[in-house]
């Protein structure tokens, strides 16, 4: 018997595998669509037909912009209990602070640790000035105030005073400056 040749097996042509998720078609366009155009718009709707803004503030008109200004200048009156509290903070900076700082530098025989008491003492009694001048301007306006509210806070706008004179007479620098 003869033999056949032996010739090697034909290797078959190598399958192809295509990933589906590299190639665009018609359902990727549609769901882009969807997501794109048609959600947001069924959401506006949906949240129209609620009665909730949608898309922003559109901005006041005339009207509400004069009321808004209105309202955001708008400080209510200031109360007895704010007042009475305020001539205690004054009464806390002048009576412990701005005497405490006056003492020290009554006591120091440095002109430049002098100064620096004194300007700490200014600085106190600025604030306690400027928040007395607060329930005066508020008295002004309002008139209603008690008495006694009006008359304190008459006698601390004048011991402010005399300690800013007293400070000015102390001042080691005074004549140089």
């Amino acid at each position: 018997m003869a033999k056949k040749p032996t010739t090697a097996p034909r290797s078959s042509a190598p399958t192809v595998v295509r990933d589906e998720s590299s190639e665009l078609d018609f359902g990727d366009v549609a769901l882009g669509l969807t997501a794109a155009i048609i959600l947001p718009v069924i959401a506006y709707f949906t949240l129209d037909l609620v009665g909730m803004p949608v898309g922003g503030n559109a901005g006041f008109n005339t009207e509400q912009a004069d009321q808004f200004r209105q309202v955001r200048n708008e400080v209510p009156p200031m109360t007895v209990e704010e007042a009475q509290y305020i001539l205690q903070r004054v009464q806390y900076l002048v009576d412990d602070r701005a005497k405490d700082f006056v003492s020290r530098s009554r006591r120091t025989d440095d002109n430049q640790e002098k100064s620096f008491w004194q300007d700490l003492a200014k600085g106190v009694l600025g604030p306690a000035e400027s928040s007395l001048k607060k329930v005066t301007l508020e008295e002004s306006e309002h008139h209603h105030f008690p008495d006694k509210i009006l008359d304190a806070t008459q006698q601390w706008l004048k011991k402010v005073d005399s300690l800013r004179f007293e400070l000015a007479q102390e001042d080691p620098f005074r004549h140089v400056r």
